[in-house]
């Protein structure tokens, strides 16, 4: 169904309930994204309801450019048909990390070395983030493109992801919940050149790691919302999706329903902590 997708070089993985391909080499790591993103379509599917699932490719930078929609090497992304994920450690992981090292406390600085190791390894949070990708994929695209749709869509993707690792994979919540926690705590926000949540979008320019910081940020809300409201705020907020588009009252107007702190605090973007 998917064959115009398969580009030369790439080798398919066969044992799962999705079509997996890899850059030669990789299929150590291919499967292994491809096992959590088996978990993750069947988690969903419980939770919201799943489409199907399109092909994964887990590639490395030569073959990047050939199934990636954007131009960032190692940004995982998806749409409906495809899921892309980079083989190897994306360079803008390394770009965050030397962002917000200056800006940590003492104590924060310590929290991240003691779950990513001394120098700080992020791979363990990337890893998790094929389970971001597929909960896009459970609210589709019935909203047209703009900055509430933007970050809504963010929100309940990283509920999904924030749902899934404690559901699933509880052992992984440290490797989670860590870099965000400790990052949007102490970090400073002026310390990024776009910064308002309705232009999350912007964000995307540059190495990178701008964009990391709003993802974290809504990483904050999510974990808040589903500690309050638990799948119940996935099933509402993948629901509204679904639906007739929202403004930023309406969406507003959504979240206060599951938690008025986190309507406050997107309201007050970023001036909030974890």
């Amino acid at each position: 169904m998917h064959s115009k997708y398969y580009p030369d070089g790439l080798e398919p993985l066969d044992g799962f309930p999705l079509p997996v391909f890899v850059s030669k080499g990789g299929a150590a790591r291919g499967r292994s994204v491809a096992q959590r993103a088996a978990r993750t379509v069947a988690w969903l599917d419980q939770v919201v309801g799943m489409p199907e699932t399109p092909p994964l490719f887990v590639v490395g930078p030569q073959d990047w450019n050939q199934v990636a929609t954007i131009p960032l090497y190692g940004m995982p992304h998806v749409n409906d048909d495809r899921i892309v994920v980079g083989q190897e450690p994306a360079p803008f992981w390394a770009s965050m990390t030397s962002a917000i090292i200056p800006l940590l406390d003492r104590g924060g600085l310590q929290r991240l070395h003691r779950v990513y190791g001394n120098p700080i390894y992020l791979g363990g949070f990337a890893d998790l983030l094929v389970s971001h990708e597929l909960t896009h994929l459970a609210h589709g695209q019935a909203w047209p493109d703009g900055p509430v749709a933007f970050w809504l869509r963010e929100l309940a993707a990283n509920l999904g992801l924030h749902g899934y690792v404690t559901d699933v994979e509880p052992a992984k919540k440290p490797h989670l919940e860590t870099v965000f926690e400790a990052t949007w705590a102490t970090a400073s926000h002026s310390h990024w050149p776009v910064r308002d949540l309705s232009r999350m979008a912007d964000s995307l320019d540059g190495d990178g790691s701008n964009y990391v910081w709003f993802e974290f940020g809504l990483q904050v809300l999510a974990k808040r919302l589903w500690q309050i409201a638990g799948a119940g705020a996935l099933k509402r907020v993948v629901h509204a999706l679904r639906g007739p588009e929202l403004d930023l009252p309406g969406a507003l107007e959504l979240l206060e329903a599951l938690d008025p702190e986190v309507a406050r605090s997107v309201r007050d973007w970023p001036r909030f902590a974890s």
